[in-house]
């Protein structure tokens, strides 16, 4: 990444004469998934009070605009001994810079999720490294950091739902909610996008990513067998694949499955929901949510 220069006034995110900002950036780094799920959770939940939550994939997200956001929640989970997802590797590279300034983020809150398995040593480690890295560089951390563990009898919904809750009403305080304000829990957050018919142009300009990109494999299942006890609550698998191509991987890569649903499945549920009379119209996913 090229130097930049960075003046004072610009790295200030503090004006006592705006009102608060009920905007906030949730950047997640995960390998199969798991924090990505999070942090659409998070988002939904801070829907429910007014906070309109960016989620995005932090190798999607330009550093250099931390400095100008108003709120950051890091949603980061651990691969292996304590690494961080390669995502995050990027970001992580420059934020370890020697030459950054002590008070590079000063006046940026944020806030931390890790994920881990408490079965490894160095458990959530990636998320604990990067809450010690901000607090270093300036900013300042608003709620205590969670931790979810793959171990908890409940998975990492088990630490996930009490922290958000925990989180939703520390930025209740920071829009300055009436004292005694409760964070409903029953309350339907709206919806992030709608499904409007698309248009000609939409059709026009639709592309199948499995038609465009080389890392997919069409593979058959040859083994599918379960790992753990029929009556403990996990079901863990052993799966084996049968690969058309030639598939070439390094030990610690992650594979993404994309399941090809049986046509007999498919029609045998629509016509449960009965959907089938519009199950062929084109729809278009459209943001419902505006932000900054």
């Amino acid at each position: 990444m090229p130097e930049q220069t960075v003046s004072h006034d610009e790295l200030d995110h503090t004006n006592d004469e705006e009102e608060p900002c009920k905007e906030l950036i949730i950047l997640y780094a995960t390998e199969t998934g798991n924090a990505q799920d999070c942090a659409d959770y998070i988002a939904r939940q801070c829907r429910r009070i007014g906070f309109h939550g960016r989620v995005l994939n932090v190798d999607a997200y330009s550093p250099i605009d931390l400095i100008e956001e108003p709120l950051v929640l890091f949603v980061v989970s651990t691969t292996g001994s304590g690494v961080e997802p390669r995502a995050m590797t990027a970001l992580w590279n420059i934020l370890l810079r020697s030459n950054l300034p002590s008070d590079l983020f000063e006046g940026l809150p944020f806030a931390v999720f890790g994920l881990g398995d408490t079965s490894y040593e160095k458990f959530c480690w990636a998320a604990k490294m990067l809450s010690r890295r901000m607090k270093s560089l300036g900013a300042t951390e608003i709620c205590e950091r969670g931790e979810a563990d793959e171990q908890h009898p409940l998975g990492i919904e088990g630490t996930l739902e009490p922290w958000t809750a925990e989180f939703l009403k520390v930025l209740s305080q920071l829009a300055q909610h009436p004292e005694g304000h409760e964070v409903a829990s029953s309350t339907t957050p709206p919806p992030r996008v709608v499904l409007p018919a698309a248009s000609s142009t939409d059709l026009k300009n639709a592309k199948d990513p499995m038609d465009n990109d080389s890392r997919y494999h069409r593979a058959k299942v040859s083994v599918n067998r379960r790992m753990t006890a029929q009556d403990w609550y996990q079901d863990v698998r052993h799966l084996e694949f049968d690969f058309e191509d030639d598939v070439k991987y390094d030990p610690g890569d992650v594979a993404v499955i994309h399941p090809i649903a049986e046509a007999e499945d498919v029609q045998s549920f629509l016509d449960l929901m009965k959907w089938s009379d519009r199950a062929d119209t084109p729809l278009t996913i459209r943001r419902n949510v505006t932000g900054k």
